[in-house]
Formats: structure tokens, C-alpha cells, sequence
């Protein structure tokens, strides 16, 4: 993230914070403009810094709750790089992919992450795909950490990892659904962030998509490309399911497709160009395209709701488990959208 710059300091090789940009009242200031997950103009975003802010001079558990794909980590790496400790350790956790024991040993057995860290930062992405033992564990170190702050001892409760968790449904609904230890959830929810999806906050789409496309032509080397007015706004009303990810997914494809030049409507997605049709233009349109489209933004819109779980879902789809996996065949031979093999069955 932050770039970090050797210097040799009385014989010796000391890390030196390369200088930034904005950020004020932390140790460190950081040049937020070049992440995603802080561009825009929506009370959301300056919500975001305020909160990063705040929570960069403390040292407590903290939760991120969003959908996926408005890069959650990103805002975690932040967090940290812009705290006292940003030297030390950052790990982060995928919680899916690990089994219980698996998970516990990592996190906290003899040299886990929790006795190694330091006073590091420990990210979970997905705090309810942990074990209910595993919340409660962790419910059980926090509780013991604020204690220990309380009591005046290990200096506000600093002498550990700071916990970053990220969850994509809301607290209340998990503990009604008893998703989540209730206790860990009264725990996190004082110092919790909610990252609002871009179709709740689409005046920060034009802004995402000029930062998004700068970063794509300069990690392509594609050279200069402009996003036409009509394009930016159909970018802006259409309803990004996945966010940030899909936003520049869709990017990448149209200048991937193109010479240097403008971006227009043309070169966007059919399922975007098309989301709010209203009349069948005069140039006509291709259908069988437009269905293809239509079928298989469902389709991953399905998949990353259930975690790329096909039995899952095809149950939300309607479909047989192996029609569904005939289908993913056949994008991924058509222009290799959808990988089969990132999809598992129950």
C-alpha cells in the first residue's frame, strides 16, 4: 500500500514513511486519493475518512459491514498504515477457507498470529464464516483486552493486535438470525463502519471510474482513453452489483477492446448499456447477445452471493445443479468470464 523507503541511519538500515498527502490528525498521513474505497464525493466517503481518522489514533477492535467488492481490506491496510504501529505486522485472514481447528491454531495457538503480531493488525474478511466457538473465543480476548484498559494495565490495551473484522449483512440481522455470538456483536458494534453499496451513493461513480480507468490505462500501458458523457452516465445509473470490482471489470473489458480513444456506450457492457431501456433504439439491438448478458450477470450475481456455492446457487436460480454448471461451460469457452473451477458444489 503506503511505500516504505529505506535509509541508512548511523550504519544502520531504518525504515523512513515515504512523504504523503492528506489524512489529518493521525501519526502518519496518508495519501488517500489513490484508493478506491476513498474516492468520491458522498457523505458516505467523508464518513469513511472521518472514521479512519478516529479510529487510527486508538487501538480497538474494529468491524467493516459491506457488500462485497468495495475493497474492505483496502480500508483495513489503511487503518493500520495510518496508526502508531504501522510498522508492525499486518496479516489477513480468509476465513472460508479454512477449517475450525485449522483456524484456531493459526489464530491462536503457540506462535499464531494473536502471540505474534505484536501490536499489529489482524483482518478477518468474513467474520459470520467463522465458527460459533471461534466468535466466542474471540468475544472472550476482547472482552479480556478492554479489562485489562480498564484496569490500567498494558497501557489501554494496546499490548496486542489490533482486530479488523469485515462481515457483508448488517449486525442486527445477524443476531437475529443467531448468524454471529451475540456477545461479540455488542462488542464490535460501537466502532463499526458501514461501506454503502454504489448504487446508494451513485454521485461517486464518475469520480470511481475516472480513478479506476487512469489506474487500468497505466497498468495496461494502453494509453489515453476518455469516458464519454452518455457512458459515465450510464456507468452512474446502473446498479453495480459488485461494486467497485465490477465497476472496473467493465472498464478494463472496453478499454481492452479498444485503441486509445473515447469510451462510449458502444463499448460498455450489454447488461449496462441496456439496464434502463426504455424504447428500442433505431440502430436496433441484438437480443440473443442482450439474453446472454442478462443470463449470465444472474448467474454471477448468484455465485457471489452464495460464496461460489453452485448447489446454492441453483436453488436461488431455479436451475438443476448440472444445468447450471453446463452453463458456466459454456461462457467460459465462449470468452472466459466465469471460471467453473472457482465454483464448488455442496
Amino acid at each position: 500500500m503506503v511505500t516504505e523507503a529505506l535509509e541508512t541511519t548511523n550504519g544502520s538500515l531504518t525504515l523512513k514513511p515515504r512523504p504523503a498527502l492528506t489524512l489529518v490528525g493521525t501519526p502518519r498521513i496518508l495519501p488517500l486519493d489513490q484508493y478506491e474505497c476513498f474516492i468520491g464525493v458522498s457523505t458516505n466517503v467523508a464518513g469513511l475518512k472521518q472514521f479512519i481518522s478516529v479510529q487510527a489514533a486508538q487501538h480497538q477492535p474494529t468491524l467493516l459491514i459491506s457488500e462485497r467488492g468495495l475493497r474492505q481490506e483496502q480500508v483495513a491496510r489503511v487503518l493500520h498504515q495510518a496508526s502508531e504501529n504501522w510498522a508492525q505486522p499486518f496479516f489477513a485472514v480468509n476465513a472460508h477457507s479454512l477449517d475450525s481447528d485449522a483456524l484456531h491454531s493459526l489464530l491462536f495457538g503457540h506462535r499464531g498470529m494473536i502471540e505474534t503480531c505484536g501490536n499489529g493488525t489482524i483482518y478477518i474478511n468474513e467474520l459470520t464464516r467463522l465458527p460459533a466457538l471461534l466468535q466466542q473465543r474471540f468475544a472472550a480476548y476482547i472482552e479480556e483486552l478492554r479489562w485489562r484498559g480498564q484496569s490500567g494495565r498494558n497501557g489501554n490495551h494496546k499490548n496486542g493486535p489490533r482486530l479488523i473484522f469485515a462481515t457483508e449483512w448488517n449486525p442486527a440481522e445477524m443476531r437475529a438470525d443467531n448468524r454471529i455470538a451475540y456477545g461479540l456483536v455488542d462488542l464490535l458494534k460501537q466502532t463499526g463502519f458501514t461501506l454503502k453499496p454504489l448504487r446508494e451513493r451513485s454521485e461517486d461513480i464518475p469520480y470511481l471510474a475516472q480513478h479506476l480507468l487512469n489506474r487500468i490505462i497505466k497498468r495496461l500501458n494502453k494509453g489515453p482513453h476518455e469516458i464519454s458523457t452518455a457512458a459515465m452516465k450510464m456507468l452512474s445509473d446502473y446498479a453495480w452489483e459488485g461494486n467497485i470490482d465490477e465497476l472496473e471489470a467493465a472498464l478494463e473489458s472496453a478499454i481492452n477492446s479498444t485503441k486509445p480513444q473515447q469510451i462510449d456506450e458502444s463499448l460498455l457492457p450489454t447488461r449496462v448499456r441496456y439496464a434502463a431501456l426504455k424504447a428500442i433504439p433505431t440502430s436496433g439491438i441484438d437480443l440473443p447477445q442482450m439474453v446472454d448478458d442478462f443470463e449470465r450477470n444472474l448467474i454471477e450475481t448468484a455465485l457471489r452471493q452464495t460464496h461460489n456455492n453452485q448447489t446454492k446457487a441453483s436453488a436461488l436460480l431455479g436451475l438443476r445443479v448440472q444445468t447450471l454448471n453446463m452453463k458456466l461451460k459454456r461462457f467460459k469457452e465462449k470468452d472466459g468470464v466465469l471460471d467453473e473451477d472457482a465454483a464448488e458444489s455442496e
